[in-house]
């Protein structure tokens, strides 16, 4: 399961790379150590027999815990190399969040002065977007002064239809 875990950010790659240096120099110390100490029972074995089998107990003891501390680091190093992509990419899809948001303000103010232009370049016409209550009064009191050809065109320019509140489920019995 060698790369395994698919790593973009460098900073992530890196901390990788150094868990493996890491296990790599841990296993390079094991066995400098363990061939010391090998070389060491020997030579005392010469002189007491009984040193063979504890510097072989030793080395065995050494070799585990050198072992274990290399996994433990290794995966320590692994751990941070994923949280450091995780929050890579969560930080990412924050900027990507924001410009989308972004954008679809612009499009909605871009929209806003469309329409806004259409309704100054025709006379008469209602704005798109409804107005405060205040508002609504004072277009009464404009409507009653608009001169007849205008509330004309008025009354034969199409309505726009508004969408309805409710949505109705329609199952297979009931669309028949």
């Amino acid at each position: 399961m060698k790369e395994a875990i698919r790593l973009t950010n460098k900073t992530a790659i890196a901390l990788r790379k150094s868990a493996q240096k890491v296990r790599r120099a841990y296993l390079i110390a094991e066995v400098v150590i363990s061939l010391m100490l090998g070389a060491a029972g020997v030579a005392l074995g010469f002189m007491w027999l009984w040193v063979v089998p504890a510097m072989i107990a030793v080395i065995a003891l050494i070799d585990c815990a050198l072992a274990t501390a290399a996994r433990c680091h290794y995966l320590s190093l692994l751990g941070q190399a994923i949280c450091t992509e995780a929050a890579a990419r969560e930080m990412r899809a924050g900027q990507s969040e924001r410009a989308r948001r972004e954008q679809a303000i612009g499009d909605l103010m871009r929209m806003k002065a469309d329409i806004q232009q259409t309704v100054e370049k025709k006379p008469g016409a209602k704005p798109f977007f409804e107005k405060k209550d205040d508002e609504n009064e004072e277009e009464e009191e404009d409507e009653d002064m608009l001169p007849e050809a205008v509330r004309e065109q008025q009354a034969d320019a199409p309505r726009r239809r508004r969408r309805q509140g409710k949505l109705a489920l329609i199952r297979s019995e009931t669309a028949k």
